[in-house]
């Protein structure tokens, strides 16, 4: 048996709960909290003046002495329609101005790759971020992603990351930000997938709001028998959406 607790958080680019400022310590204290083993997080800027120019995945790697891969799904600056483009397929990470997705962990990642997603119309560009992680002398394949909140190519792009993580094979985890209620979740996985969470995490509100709370964010699992031993919906003043944390056991 082993134990590996995950999470996934939607950061918002660092801002707090209403958006109104960049504050990426409180991102940083609610990850603390998240004490998490690996975190999948979206909505990373690097180099964007909108979050004063920051590489949000490195600080945050090292402000929690986690190891930390990036993937950028759009090269310059969202909402300028000349300021930015997709990744090309294969190329490298240029580095520079861009925004994302992120990795951090405590474990050893290898074999990290960024595959992308079919496009959703004019909705910006969608990848997922891949990793192996040796835990305990086990090996087991994650990833992250952020999908398109366009309903039906929201559906495929699921399906396609979990079919190259079919391809991968062994004990496999997807985490992150699907745009999908929790039973399209369920209903529309490739066979083998389930969801291990359940519990609203958006729109992120403060304690006491009466405000309506749907599921978009999930750990999914596949190719083991994974139980959540554990689970919480972690709230905080920063970001839109709650956190997603899951204590695993796989036997």
């Amino acid at each position: 048996m082993s134990l590996l607790t995950v999470a996934t958080w939607n950061i918002f680019g660092g801002r707090v709960w209403d958006g109104s400022r960049v504050d990426l310590d409180l991102t940083v204290a609610g990850l603390r909290r998240l004490d998490a083993d690996l975190v999948a997080v979206q909505e990373v800027d690097r180099q964007q003046a909108r979050s004063h120019g920051a590489d949000q995945a490195r600080l945050l790697g090292e402000a929690l002495g986690m190891e930390w891969r990036y993937a950028p799904a759009m090269l310059g600056t969202p909402g300028s329609p000349d300021g930015w483009r997709a990744p090309a397929p294969g190329d490298p990470d240029p580095g520079g101005t861009a925004y994302g997705i992120a990795l951090l962990s405590r474990l050893p990642l290898t074999d990290t790759e960024t595959v992308l997603l079919p496009q959703a119309g004019r909705d910006e560009p969608r990848v997922a971020l891949v990793a192996g992680l040796d835990h305990r002398g086990r090996r087991l394949t994650v990833a992250g992603t952020h999908l398109s909140f366009v309903p039906g190519p929201n559906l495929t792009q699921l399906r396609a990351v979990q079919r190259h993580l079919d391809e991968r094979g062994g004990p496999r985890l997807l985490l992150g930000d699907l745009n999908l209620w929790w039973p399209l979740v369920r209903l529309a996985s490739r066979s083998g997938w389930r969801p291990l969470v359940r519990g609203p995490t958006f729109r992120n509100r403060p304690p006491g709001s009466a405000a309506r709370m749907i599921q978009l964010d999930h750990v999914l699992a596949a190719g083991a028998a994974f139980h959540a031993m554990a689970a919480r919906i972690v709230s905080s003043p920063a970001s839109d959406h709650r956190a997603v944390v899951a204590e695993l056991e796989w036997s």
